[in-house]
């Protein structure tokens, strides 16, 4: 996929802007606070249908105005995408070639973002890996995101249930309506879960292989909150769920929450075989965020037979020599790219790639 046209009116900084990209590397380059990043945001926005930096969208209206609008061009699979995000304070109207859509305007994300901020990927909490898994992984089979917010529901509903049932509101026999559910849609996402990452791994490890030079050997593991080792059909699950749930009851209705599941599962990446978390330097732990956005983009070419853009956020100077020459060998001319930087010098050298520079100062774009 490749954006043609991009056009902004009142969208953070910018009261008006457009930009035309090139069909490979796009350099945006000013100094900062001047809405580099903020371009960024309304790519990510035009192909996710959702900000990566707020999820107060009324925040992106620029604060003199009552309206934002993203009006894009996107030529996918040899057609076009006439695209356009109308923001208004509470309210989000998508429209794609005339019609409103909803949810992934194209109807899959389309793009791959890479900031500083990913390192959280393995250092931080199973909370940011699950987030990973949620939204950069899942998309990857077309039921995940459906069968999430089922199971995200049923959760909340059954959290309010466990503390009515604390405080003596109501029975404990209400709760197998919502058990049910539960196990159901929750086995459906660590399924999913295992599926993908079984696709997945493979591709990871050869490109981690590629960029230590065969030195090192990455590992995932998935960590589930259920006893679940060695189990291979979804049924399984369910069994196996339903039965550690009746195990657990008594404890989650004195703690008022759900205490096993997939919103208590995580991931572990391994170099030879330690986790990187604790063992990894933080060179092996940013390699490490860089072969997954690398992975994402070969497996998005493999599923749906294009390539995602790619967003590449005041990050490529925090890569070495090494990791930046690998970046650009795997994206070639064949990943429309974004990236943000206060400086150019050297920015795909040697690599031939096509590269068009757009100079942010002030909300404003300079071709």
């Amino acid at each position: 996929m490749r954006l043609q046209r991009l056009e902004l009116t009142n969208f953070r900084n910018y009261l008006h802007g457009n930009i035309e990209p090139g069909f490979s590397l796009n350099v945006l380059n000013g100094d900062n606070a001047q809405g580099k990043t903020n371009i960024l945001e309304s790519i990510y926005l035009a192909c996710t249908g959702k900000s990566f930096r707020t999820i107060k969208e009324s925040e992106i209206i620029n604060w003199q105005c009552d309206f934002s609008l993203i009006s894009c061009l996107f030529e996918s699979a040899g057609r076009e995408l006439d695209l356009k995000i109308l923001l208004t304070p509470g309210q989000k109207k998508i429209k794609v070639n005339g019609a409103l859509a909803r949810g992934y305007p194209l109807g899959w994300p389309g793009v791959v973002l890479f900031t500083p901020d990913d390192l959280v990927i393995v250092k931080g909490s199973p909370q940011e890996r699950r987030r990973f898994l949620d939204l950069e992984i899942g998309p990857l089979n077309h039921q995940y995101g459906h069968y999430l917010i089922r199971y995200q529901r049923v959760l909340t509903q059954r959290n309010n249930l466990l503390r009515e049932i604390r405080d003596k509101k109501c029975d404990s026999e209400s709760l197998q309506t919502w058990n049910e559910q539960f196990c159901q849609y929750g086995s459906k996402i660590i399924f999913l879960r295992i599926a993908l990452l079984k696709k997945v791994n493979p591709v990871i490890k050869n490109i981690y292989r590629e960029l230590t030079g065969g030195v090192e050997e990455i590992g995932i593991r998935y960590l589930s909150s259920l006893r679940i080792d060695n189990i291979t059909s979804e049924q399984e699950i369910i069994n196996h769920f339903n039965v550690e749930l009746s195990a657990v009851k008594n404890e989650e209705i004195a703690r008022g929450q759900s205490l096993i599941g997939p919103h208590r599962d995580d991931l572990v990446f391994l170099i030879n075989k330690k986790e990187a978390k604790v063992y990894g330097s933080q060179g092996q732990q940013r390699t490490i965020v860089l072969v997954l956005k690398l992975a994402q983009i070969q497996m998005w070419n493999n599923e749906i037979g294009e390539y995602p853009i790619l967003l590449l956020d005041d990050v490529l100077f925090e890569l070495d020599h090494a990791r930046q020459n690998a970046l650009f060998c795997k994206i070639k001319d064949n990943v429309q790219t974004f990236i943000t930087s206060n400086i150019v010098k050297d920015i795909g050298t040697g690599h031939n790639l096509n590269k068009k520079l757009f100079i942010v100062r002030e909300g404003k774009i300079i071709n």
